[in-house]
């Protein structure tokens, strides 16, 4: 069972204020609490957003930023798994990735084909050992890898000791995973969580859900998702990241006001739950 309180150190991941380049994001994630970040540096969408840190001077620079906030990277994001992807196009990242600190990539599901799927997984995490990188599949209710059982498929078959699932809050309620499935998860396949809330009656549509994860998530026990029982039913020891993008919320608070206003309610979350 999770053991969360309100020391517990907090990630931030950068869809949380995704505008924000990731030298400020680590200033702002620094001086709000957090401990660590994570950081988009590969598009999640075809043309999205992603801060690639492609030159040895950013990175240097970014190294500079890191040390002087006394902050980490936890992870970096994100790789889609589908037809034509090449991982060992991805190696490259993961070394930038590697150089920074991080410890975990993050990856999505997007075909229905398992069995490749798998061998994408695989050949990721082939990549990312030597490198002392992780990879968490995240499942999204509005991807082809939707569901706790869908991800756990993937990442069992592919049987790589540094592969694992990323348990989010919003997808896992979304999805219509069970809590009891993932109680019943053995803990060496759970990589990492991230915690939201979000009203209890989801919107309809795999629009709607892709936009409202993108946009509309809510801070802990500010919303009707069953976190506390999701808390309980996760194994100790996984880090705990926070993904809530607040801007559409809360647009007259700023970058800093608003990172400070997440980790001030999920610290009284976690104490009070």
């Amino acid at each position: 069972m999770a053991l969360y309180d309100d020391l517990t150190p907090l990630s931030l991941a950068h869809l949380s204020e995704l505008d924000l380049t990731p030298d400020v994001l680590a200033e702002v994630a620094a001086r709000a609490g957090f401990a660590s970040i994570g950081l988009r540096t590969i598009p999640a969408i075809p043309g999205g957003t992603a801060y690639p840190l492609g030159t040895p001077g950013e990175r240097a620079a970014l190294r500079r930023h890191l040390r002087d906030a006394g902050i980490g990277i936890l992870y970096i994001e994100m790789i889609a798994l589908a037809a034509g992807l090449r991982p060992a196009d991805h190696r490259t990242a993961l070394e930038i990735g590697a150089e920074l600190g991080a410890s975990r990539l993050a990856v999505s599901g997007n075909d229905a084909n398992r069995a490749m799927l798998a061998d994408q997984f695989a050949a990721l995490c082939d990549i990312a050992r030597p490198l002392g990188i992780a990879v968490d599949l995240e499942f999204m209710p509005f991807r082809a890898v939707a569901t706790l059982a869908d991800a756990l498929g993937v990442v069992q078959a592919a049987d790589r000791p540094n592969g694992h699932v990323l348990i989010d809050a919003l997808h896992v309620f979304r999805s219509g995973t069970p809590i009891a499935a993932i109680a019943a998860t053995e803990a060496r396949w759970i990589g990492t969580v991230q915690l939201c809330d979000a009203p209890a009656t989801p919107p309809t549509g795999t629009a709607a859900l892709a936009t409202e994860a993108r946009t509309a998530r809510m801070l802990p026990g500010h919303g009707g998702l069953g976190l506390q029982d999701l808390i309980a039913a996760l194994p100790d020891g996984l880090p705990l990241g926070l993904e809530i993008p607040l801007a559409g919320q809360f647009p007259a608070l700023d970058p800093a006001a608003r990172t400070g206003l997440m980790v001030r309610t999920t610290r009284d979350y976690l104490r009070g739950r």
